[in-house]
């Protein structure tokens, strides 16, 4: 356990002026503040005041009305910050600076129960009472723009230059090309304790692959928020821009958050291998696959959170459509990967880049410990080309943020894993993003209506 002794010996070693301290909003976005050394330390037994508009505006920094945690009617009051010392970090792209990863409570120490690292913890520790270790990762793509915020407006997000013009999915000549600002950020997440396995030039201009080492249960999670933050802070250092939208352009293939997992029991065996079944896949692993599957359509608006999400899902674009596993497939939701004892997992392809991890990691453990607990069986696996199966041998997943959030707000299994109370306000959140949605007038209706009607 690390202690404020242990904390105060790294200030000191590694000369660290300021810490930045925050928590995952509800999109999974990395907000705080940035504080001196000797504040940090000073407020480490009361926490961090911050004011709870955090769960009260939308992704464009909106007030949302009539939510029952938060609004003018309360008057915006502040929350606690409270370092989880585990996560403190040193920063190695920003010199002289740490981080640190926080939970909100409330000002007698009661966690904030619509947190999404609070959710997240309540499955896992579900988990554990079970006698199971949970281990996760994300392997996330992206894009690079050689864009700057200013730039990005004046162009109107459109006629963007990517880091690379072309698609070059696996180039090792082109993932060198671009190694001046990839091969830092790979070797700089490693040095911040953020583990990375490795990279990849992916199926878009300017698109890449990092796959983040699997690590048990919230940790995972903490590790993709400051992932996705570590990489748009590297590349603001260089004038650019990383895209984690899950459809960028129509025109292009989106970008996933395939989440990778399996559980272990207390020999720190997986018991997701068996040697002597087919495939070495075993029981438990086809309860859990099976949980997670059944899940799929009612937890759908936690592994696609924004209107953007569902572009993302169209046929033969490597993005599921369906509800749906298969061993070694990527036409399905679930792709079974099996082999040895250490790399026997399930693949959850549902998620995109722009996924809440803390949510989506919840939604597939809530699920799979649901297959487990009622010994669910599978479906057939797929065979070959999932994307060509009939509705009846492949359920479609809902294909619009409005019908997966009606969805989940009648999922009785969603209030039981994850609490009514945020239930009701991520419904509350998701319904407000709908709304504003649908009274935009964009591009597509002015170029297809506007002359010829």
């Amino acid at each position: 356990m690390t202690t404020q002794a242990d904390i105060e010996r790294i200030i000191q070693e590694h000369h660290i002026h300021t810490v930045k301290i925050g928590m995952p909003d509800m999109d999974g976005i990395f907000r705080g503040k940035r504080v001196p050394r000797d504040t940090f330390l000073s407020g480490l037994e009361g926490g961090f005041a911050q004011c709870d508009v955090l769960f009260g505006w939308d992704i464009a920094e909106d007030l949302i009305p009539n939510l029952r945690f938060t609004g003018w009617d309360t008057g915006y009051p502040d929350v606690w910050m409270k370092p989880d010392l585990s996560t403190f970090g040193i920063v190695p792209w920003d010199e002289g600076v740490a981080q640190v990863i926080c939970d909100f409570v409330d000002e007698h120490g009661n966690p904030i129960l619509i947190s999404p690292r609070y959710v997240l913890q309540r499955v896992v520790e579900r988990a554990a009472a079970k006698g199971y270790q949970v281990e996760l990762a994300l392997e996330l793509e992206f894009r690079i723009f050689r864009e700057t915020p200013q730039s990005l407006q004046a162009k109107g997000w459109r006629n963007l230059t990517p880091l690379s013009p072309t698609n070059s999915c696996y180039s090792v000549f082109r993932s060198s090309a671009d190694d001046f600002l990839l091969g830092p950020i790979m070797r700089m997440m490693n040095e911040a304790g953020i583990a990375v396995e490795g990279y990849n030039r992916e199926h878009g201009p300017g698109m890449y692959e990092m796959n983040l080492h699997h690590a048990p249960g919230v940790t995972a999670a903490d590790r993709a928020m400051l992932f996705r933050n570590g990489i748009k802070e590297m590349c603001a250092q260089h004038e650019m821009t990383a895209c984690f939208m899950a459809k960028w352009n129509h025109n292009e293939d989106g970008s996933s958050g395939h989440l990778h997992q399996s559980l272990w029991d207390a020999e720190g065996k997986n018991i997701f291998y068996d040697p002597a079944a087919p495939h070495h896949l075993s029981d438990a692993l086809k309860h859990y696959a099976a949980g997670v599957l059944k899940l799929l359509p009612d937890f759908m608006a936690l592994y696609a959170p924004n209107i953007n999400s569902y572009k993302r899902y169209v046929v033969g674009t490597w993005a599921p459509t369906t509800a749906t596993w298969g061993i070694e497939t990527r036409t399905t939701a679930l792709r079974v990967v099996p082999g040895s004892m250490k790399a026997t997992r399930i693949e959850n392809r549902t998620p995109g880049a722009d996924t809440n991890p803390y949510l989506a990691m919840a939604a597939s453990l809530a699920a799979g410990l649901y297959g487990l607990e009622h010994k669910l069986e599978m479906p057939p696996a797929a065979r070959g080309n999932a994307y060509a199966l009939s509705a009846e041998e492949a359920p479609p997943l809902p294909r619009t943020l409005e019908h997966a959030v009606e969805r989940f707000n009648k999922s009785d299994l969603a209030r039981e894993f994850f609490g009514a109370e945020f239930v009701d306000h991520y419904v509350a959140m998701r319904r407000w993003e709908v709304e504003r949605y649908n009274m935009v007038v964009d591009e597509w209706q002015r170029e297809r209506y506007f002359e010829m009607i």
